[in-house]
């Protein structure tokens, strides 16, 4: 994967059941995620990651009768926010085709909650240690702004690999 763009350094995250990412997976192409929580948070983030001319990633975590983890990931395409007047919604997430997760960050507690703009700019400006707080599975849904891995920074700005002669 070669893309021209830069990765956020902040994602977002939600989990699903393993029959819908299995009926994600059957699509083989992009998709949509719906969710009746409106994504009121999530828009906007997408759309300065956008403005800045970065791509965001949407991690699915996949939740059985015993465990969590994270199972794929995609480039989100859009997000929409559809309100109605009695407080109800829905919020649509066109994302990518699905690519598989590295094992190696499979665990949900692998990646850390997005740090406040407050201890992000004091570790620019002063140095400070900003502390990272692992997620955890019920901190999933509808969804969390989180730590891109660095496993996707890397797939999608290293160079596609040359074809040997």
């Amino acid at each position: 994967m070669n893309h021209a763009t830069k990765v956020a350094d902040y994602c977002l995250a939600t989990v699903v059941s393993p029959k819908s990412i299995e009926a994600m997976l059957e699509a083989d192409s992009g998709g949509l995620f719906k969710d009746q929580n409106l994504w009121r948070v999530a828009a906007p983030f997408f759309q300065k990651a956008r403005t800045r001319g970065e791509s965001m990633p949407l991690l699915f975590a996949v939740r059985d009768d015993e465990t969590c983890w994270f199972s794929h990931w995609a480039m989100i395409r859009e997000i929409e926010v559809l309100e109605l007047p009695d407080s109800r919604g829905e919020s649509r997430c066109y994302f990518d085709r699905l690519i598989a997760f590295n094992p190696i960050w499979s665990e949900i507690d692998s990646l850390c909650h997005k740090p406040s703009d407050e201890q992000l700019s004091r570790e620019r400006s002063e140095g400070a240690r900003t502390l990272r707080w692992p997620l955890q599975e019920n901190q999933l849904h509808p969804y969390t702004i989180c730590e891109t891995p660095a496993f996707i920074q890397a797939a999608v700005t290293s160079p596609a690999p040359q074809p040997e002669a």
